[in-house]
């Protein structure tokens, strides 16, 4: 990774999506048996309220320490910032979905703005209503607005003006946010309107006057990433904007019992190449703790609480983020693999729960993938059902994919007649009878590790 001090020096940002229902803790119990493991991740959890889903969750933020401070909560939120800026991320979009996180000093939101502050006064926070939530209120959205304004860790353009990016801003009228940026300016606050849409080009003429930019919040697909990739430089030449691209490694919503087809990592790294080639302004990882749908950048784990199973969006995003920001391909150092997998196909059974998840976008697929970020050619290895398949790999990135298949994959790398490091992927994957718990789990768990060992955080 280049310096924190090179990363935040670069004209471009990276955020990732804050979505604060999910901290590091809850309650600040033991992780075995905090609110996620006894609630969230537990079929029958809060008085079978998810039953027919099998549970809310199927991941969880890596479990820690509960302490002893009463400003646990802030704490927790700074290992956060720390973590993100670890791996070449610049702010977060906090999504403020009522009112009582302007009002409450103690909210989430005012955590978070002390949490960056007292980390990294580089490090900022964008303000992102949550229309969805918040609806037509505009005393709500005036209030949440107003009430970061001050802060030192909100993030304010050099010529002073806020930056606001409202989620699915589109809900309401270009002039229904004419009126919230009147009163804002009345109370003093210049803002830039940086809107957030699902689908920015439906809104573009209709805000384009009132906008610093535009943002989308895309879908965890490759060939949704590829679809924007002009999209920057036509708002560069058509609007004279700046764009935020979505990066968004995976979706799968248990709740909703439906998943978008991220074809393992290639959603994220397509997305990332993507905005990389086609000269985005800004990025917005979606998200960095959104666990209802699964698409943590954050490194996450399950009840066991094993540390080496989620980190694999979480590490390579460093690497993606470092070319980004510096506008230089970083340089491989040292040999690393990388692994994303499902623990069971997408048609297995699930006699816990009420149906099966389909996929809203994509065509299903079911591998197993390795990612090589190779020094020197080599050979990629997966191993599993007694069964070895191999790939020749050039130096840099190379994605090596089987079909899916029971058992515990061994991935190696080689060169000549030697095996320069291998190790087994994290969990088990199970065949069309399912999870033992008979409850469906489409997450693509991801791990990595190097000739010095496997990476768990």
């Amino acid at each position: 990774m280049p310096s924190s001090d090179t990363l935040f020096n670069s004209t471009k940002r990276v955020f990732a999506h804050y979505f604060h229902p999910f901290p590091l803790s809850i309650e600040n119990n033991p992780p075995a048996k905090d609110y996620y493991n006894t609630q969230y991740l537990n079929k029958g959890g809060e008085s079978n309220k998810w039953l027919k889903q099998g549970g809310y969750l199927r991941q969880r933020p890596l479990g820690v320490t509960p302490s002893s401070s009463p400003n646990w909560q802030q704490l927790n939120m700074e290992a956060e910032v720390r973590a993100a800026i670890a791996r070449g991320i610049t702010g977060f979009t906090f999504d403020s979905m009522a009112v009582s996180d302007a009002t409450d000093s103690k909210s989430d939101l005012h955590l978070m703005l002390a949490a960056a502050q007292a980390v990294d006064s580089r490090f900022k926070i964008v303000i992102m209503p949550d229309m969805s939530a918040l609806g037509a209120d505009t005393n709500a959205v005036v209030q949440i607005i107003a009430s970061v304004a001050g802060s030192p860790a909100a993030y304010h353009l050099s010529d002073g003006r806020l930056v606001v990016s409202p989620f699915d801003a589109s809900l309401s009228s270009p002039a229904w946010w004419q009126n919230v940026i009147s009163r804002l300016s009345a109370q003093g606050i210049q803002i830039a309107l940086v809107p957030t849409f699902l689908g920015w080009s439906l809104s573009a003429d209709a805000f384009a006057a009132i906008s610093y930019g535009f943002s989308d919040w895309g879908s965890a697909t490759v060939a949704g990433a590829g679809a924007l990739e002009g999209d920057p430089d036509i708002v560069h030449s058509a609007y004279k904007k700046i764009f935020m691209m979505p990066v968004d490694p995976q979706q799968y919503r248990p709740k909703g019992f439906v998943y978008w087809e991220a074809g393992n990592s290639a959603a994220l790294r397509g997305a990332w190449t993507d905005s990389i080639q086609g000269d985005a302004d800004w990025i917005q990882l979606v998200t960095w703790n959104d666990l209802s749908e699964s698409s943590t950048i954050e490194p996450v784990t399950d009840a066991t609480l094993q540390r080496n199973i989620g980190t694999g969006f979480y590490n390579l995003t460093g690497y993606y983020a470092s070319w980004f920001l510096t506008g230089q391909q970083p340089i491989i150092t040292h040999d690393v693999l990388y692994y994303f997998y499902r623990r069971e196909p997408t048609n297995a059974a699930a006699s816990a729960q009420s149906q099966l998840a389909k996929v809203y976008s994509g065509v299903a697929t079911n591998y197993i993938e390795l990612v090589g970020c190779l020094t020197s050619p080599g050979v990629l290895k997966i191993t599993i059902g007694g069964k070895t398949y191999t790939q020749n790999a050039a130096a840099g990135i190379v994605s090596f994919k089987i079909p899916s298949q029971p058992g515990i994959p061994l991935f190696t790398l080689s060169r000549g007649s030697s095996d320069v490091f291998s190790f087994h992927g994290g969990v088990q994957i199970y065949g069309p009878g399912g999870l033992p718990s008979a409850v469906e789990d489409l997450t693509y768990w991801s791990g990595s590790a190097a000739k010095s060992g496997i990476c768990a955080l």
